[in-house]
């Protein structure tokens, strides 16, 4: 109420106007009524409905204007309109209720959302997500296409897939920038949900303001854009003493000058049970427990911002700080050795700058984002002797539990200057300019690492470099009264990178510092044809480029070795696919097909190292379906699922030719997701609500390496019957449960969530057969004070 007070003080009357352009505009609420009494400001001006919701203005010329509407009872409303002569507009108000009513209606509206763009884009809805004990990873994991892999419980290394595209093929971006500058501080294994408006699923094509060298898509982690006065804040309790908490605030100063921040922590032991990887040990114990797994991590963030000066439409400087360290259980491709005393630490004071504004009356934008950072990280592995599963220790006379001890302390530079420009000449042609830079340099120190045989320099302190800068043109039009939308794209790649090259020898020389450079050139093609309000098509062609990343080339100075010698993986894409509205049912089917070269792979080094090496050719294609339907308007029913054929093609290297037609090992081939979900209202009080949902997940096997085609199974689509491989090579069908509940009183501000994971307490494994948790149970708290 006090709100609404201050927002009416606001309000001064307005003057009259004299204009020349004549507009009309009704307010009304969900149920088409008219709303009498609602309070419109629009360009400094203030208005009143009448008895049947109108309001009748004059405008000098034609424009765009920014609408406010407030009105007790309701939600207040912002919406920015096209005024000119005859113009005629309907603002819909909804009422005041709980958080999952508004749940209800987020989900209609991002649904709307991505019909209409023209690249395809699965919205994760996070923001109706919130108040629920669940991890951005298992929500992914329940979208169409989408199979996020996340090894080693909270915190450890995630993974996505999209339709057979995974690792680094995939780019990941926070509002629209390249992730990298944040480290590992920011992924989808620990950003809570309740800092999140959504995630954006780009399969394939992505759009031009996302610039990137992405082989088969991108996400887009979106953060929460409510510019109202608010705090919020959560805590959540769980198995394994897992403990996680998120405050997001936010606080105008006055019409033009904001300030706020948000902060997140992440705890776990990650000490769940697995069955014994040791087949000695495994003879006399079938279970052991993780106890090296620890994983804690904290992450802050604090802005201050303008808007709306002659300078600038937006200006925002943040300043982001975080820490996080890790302790290493094991290797990241086997359970084999277990170990007790490697860790990983890092943390960085992280600034940024971003700037907005438009220019020649709207029709020219600008924004630009910086950022530039130092990760400090410190990987510790000194110990003399080894530990078994039981958590026994051994000495031994020499140092390292990987075989090569290292005490290193690393420094990795960052630069990212993201500059975005758009020009819109008429209502249905906009065209779009790119430019990403970004700059990536490691360096550091390492009292045990091994050392440059002609310079006794150690191997760290040879500083390795990586300059990526992708530029993108973009022209977006509308056709036939915008029933067709189409975009095309044009992108040039180019990065340089130097260092010393260790991915197969054992003794190196200062000949082996290596430098490598490419460019290339991609375009794209993306449309899509609006058949009525209920059904659309779509279809897209790319032909894509994705440059080896610095992880890829330096290695981690740990488990990866460094190889310079990557070349940029190629890859043509199509994609079609249609949506379709049945009643209650909302239904879309897709299909895509991908023909790659020199895709970058992770395989086995000089043991105990690994790296990543081009391998010649794959191909793939596949379908999806995803099914929605409103049983009731407080029952809904939903399932999914994706089949694909992931393969290698023909290969030059004799040696790799026996793998032709062989499945690209660790892409499972058919994952499916069925849930449903029961909101009761006014339980106790006119606006308290409980959210039931239950929600089930299956896998089917895949391979961990490659087994002949020969050796699958025979079943229609391999969906069936086992494999004639080595077990030891197969992750088995996963089958996981997961249920929960929200309670929620509004009126003060409090909800409960209640989530229990894995319910049937499967054996489940991602990456290399890594094990997983078993049945688990969390507890979150929600508070909301405004």
């Amino acid at each position: 109420m006090l709100r609404k007070l201050f927002l009416y003080s606001l309000l001064v009357p307005s003057s009259a106007l004299f204009a020349q352009h004549k507009v009309s505009l009704t307010i009304e609420n969900q149920e088409h009524q008219p709303l009498q009494g609602a309070v419109l400001y629009l360009n400094q001006v203030t208005y009143t409905s009448d008895a049947l919701g109108r309001i009748f203005l004059e405008v000098k010329e034609e424009q765009k204007g920014n609408a406010m509407v407030y009105i007790e009872g309701y939600e207040p409303m912002q919406q920015t309109l096209d005024l000119f002569n005859g113009s005629a507009h309907t603002l819909r108000l909804r009422k005041e209720g709980t958080v999952l009513e508004d749940i209800q209606i987020a989900k209609v509206a991002e649904q709307e959302e991505v019909n209409r763009d023209i690249m395809r884009a699965v919205v994760v809805d996070t923001k109706s997500q919130v108040l629920r004990s669940a991890s951005l990873s298992e929500l992914m994991n329940r979208t169409t296409g989408v199979r996020v892999r996340e090894s080693g419980g909270l915190g450890g290394e995630a993974s996505v897939n999209l339709n057979g595209f995974q690792g680094q093929a995939i780019r990941y971006f926070k509002d629209g920038i390249p992730l990298n500058y944040l480290g590992n501080a920011y992924s989808l294994s620990n950003i809570p949900l309740d800092l999140l408006q959504k995630v954006e699923v780009y399969k394939g094509v992505i759009p031009v303001y996302l610039a990137s060298d992405a082989l088969g898509g991108a996400i887009n982690l979106v953060s929460n854009s409510n510019q109202a006065n608010t705090l919020r804040a959560s805590v959540e309790y769980g198995s394994f003493n897992t403990v996680r908490t998120a405050v997001r605030g936010h606080y105008n100063l006055n019409d033009q000058f904001y300030v706020g921040g948000e902060f997140f922590s992440n705890y776990s032991d990650n000490n769940y049970k697995i069955d014994t990887p040791d087949p000695e040990l495994a003879k006399e114990t079938a279970k052991v427990r993780l106890f090296h797994n620890r994983y804690r991590q904290y992450y802050s963030n604090v802005y201050l911002g303008a808007k709306h000066l002659k300078i600038a439409d937006l200006l925002q400087f943040d300043l982001s700080y975080y820490t996080l360290d890790k302790q290493i259980q094991h290797s990241p491709t086997t359970m084999l050795t277990p170990f007790g005393g490697i860790e990983d630490r890092q943390h960085s004071w992280v600034p940024t700058l971003r700037y907005k504004k438009k220019f020649a009356q709207e029709k020219l934008s600008v924004d630009q984002f910086l950022a530039y950072n130092v990760v400090k990280s410190r990987v510790n592995d000194t110990l003399q002797g080894r530990y078994t599963w039981l958590g026994e220790f051994s000495p031994r006379g020499f140092r390292g539990e990987g075989d090569h001890p290292t005490q290193a302390e690393i420094d990795m530079t960052f630069f990212t200057s993201r500059t975005l420009i758009g020009f819109q000449w008429s209502k249905t042609q906009q065209l779009w300019f790119n430019n990403t830079y970004t700059y990536t340099k490691r360096v550091g120190t390492d009292e045990y690492g091994k050392k440059i045989e002609d310079t006794q320099q150690p191997i760290i302190e040879v500083p390795s470099y990586y300059k990526k800068n992708v530029w993108a043109l973009g022209l977006t039009s509308q056709w036939f009264t915008q029933q067709l939308e189409t975009t095309f794209l044009l992108k040039n790649y180019n990065y340089t990178s130097e260092g010393l090259n260790t991915a197969y020898q054992v003794d190196w020389r200062t000949k082996d510092i290596h430098a490598t450079s490419n460019t290339a050139w991609g375009w794209a093609m993306a449309a899509k044809y609006q058949v009525n309000e209920k059904m659309n098509v779509r279809f897209s062609i790319e032909n894509a480029r994705r440059l080896p990343g610095y992880s890829e080339l330096f290695g981690d100075n740990l488990f990866i070795a460094s190889n310079f010698d990557l070349k940029p993986e190629q890859s043509l894409n199509f994609n079609l696919g249609i949506e379709k509205q049945f009643g209650r049912l909302d239904a879309s089917i897709h299909a895509f097909y991908r023909q790659t070269k020199d895709i970058i792979v992770l395989t086995a080094g000089s043991p105990p190292l690994s790296l990543f090496v081009n391998k010649e050719r794959a191909e793939g294609y596949g379908f999806e379906g995803d099914f929605s339907f409103a049983l009731t308007p407080a029952t809904k029913l939903y399932s999914n699922f994706t089949w694909q054929s992931i393969r290698y093609g023909r290969f030059d290297n004799i040696a790799d030719q026996w793998l032709k037609g062989n499945r690209v090992p660790n892409i499972p081939y058919f994952f499916a997701n069925l849930g449903a979900e029961h909101t009761f209202k006014q339980l106790f009080t006119k606006q308290d609500a409980l959210l039931l949902y239950a929600h089930v997940n299956f896998v089917r096997e895949f391979y961990i390496q490659p087994i002949d085609k020969s050796m699958e199974p025979s079943g229609f689509l391999g969906l069936f019957g086992k494999s004639k491989g080595d077990v030891k090579n197969v992750v088995p069908d996963q089958t996981s449960l997961t249920a929960g509940l929200v309670y929620e009183w509004p009126a003060q501000g409090w909800s409960l969530g209640v989530e229990g994971r894995n319910l049937l307490n499967q054996d489940l494994y991602d990456y290399y057969k890594i094990q997983k948790a078993g049945r688990s149970f969390y507890l979150k708290i929600n508070y909301k004070l405004n």
